[in-house]
């Protein structure tokens, strides 16, 4: 009797404590996710924004060299400097365009910390800029969008759509296929496991100063997940205009006021 009692309760432990043991494995492995060890590269770059709110990068010694000639960037502007890492190919720009210009069921825009969804209302709890992140998850999501939207316009022109029905088809995917989130325990375990930022969906997140953001870096872990993190909220930004440069991407009716170069 004392045997089958004993038995019953592994059952009961093994059912009980095997999902919080996996629960517990995914959330742990999202440090692996926003941490991923050593880059085999990283490029250095510079983002300058001006005054009347353009946007130029370029490579960190171009950057330097731009000033030894004598050369100055508008008085006021903003100067970012930001660290693009490759864990994949070794190219970091061969990361981003695979990652981002690749065919997927979802995407996911994780927009940070749960607090950025009230920040506008209860600015004292959030730390960072609440006006510079909106700015950033605007143009990101905008961004993403935009992007997801082309694949599947392509798509319905290769499904033999004329130009109208393809932007009407590509619209209504990415109107079913979009999703966002916050940076919660459940979003963490998620990324953890794998099953956000992978090859069916594509997930793009935020990390900044509420999230503890350490450095001003752009990186894809994986195939599939492409991170943004910054000390501040409008790096973040920035970080987002230096990647729509980097794969070379053009807002519909060039309705961008970015530029590449100075």
């Amino acid at each position: 009797m004392k045997t089958r009692n004993l038995a019953v309760a592994l059952v009961v432990l093994l059912v009980v404590l095997a999902p919080l043991a996996y629960i517990g494995y995914g959330y742990a492995s999202y440090s692996k996710v926003v941490d991923p060890g050593e880059p085999v590269t990283v490029v250095d770059y510079v983002v300058v924004k001006t005054p009347a709110g353009q946007f130029y990068s370029m490579t960190l010694q171009e950057f330097q060299e731009y000033l030894a000639q004598g050369n100055k960037v508008p008085e006021g502007s903003q100067v970012y400097k930001i660290a693009v890492e490759s864990y994949i190919t070794g190219s970091p720009v061969v990361d981003l365009n695979t990652t981002l210009r690749s065919i997927y069921d979802s995407y996911t825009i994780i927009l940070g910390d749960p607090s950025v969804k009230d920040c506008k209302d209860q600015p004292e709890v959030y730390m960072g800029s609440c006006t510079q992140r909106t700015v950033a998850v605007m143009e990101v999501t905008a961004f993403v969008s935009n992007i997801f939207s082309t694949v599947y316009y392509l798509k319905g022109i290769a499904m033999g759509y004329n130009n109208t029905t393809a932007r009407k088809y590509a619209f209504q995917e990415v109107m079913k296929r979009n999703r966002k989130g916050y940076l919660d325990f459940w979003t963490k375990f998620e990324l953890g496991r794998g099953s956000l930022g992978n090859s069916k969906n594509l997930a793009v997140l935020l990390i900044g100063p509420a999230e503890g953001g350490a450095g001003n870096r752009v990186f894809v872990p994986r195939k599939g997940l492409l991170v943004f993190e910054a000390t501040t909220d409008d790096t973040l930004r920035a970080e987002v205009v230096l990647v729509e440069h980097l794969i070379n991407f053009q807002w519909p009716n060039n309705s961008t006021v970015s530029e590449v170069n100075p």
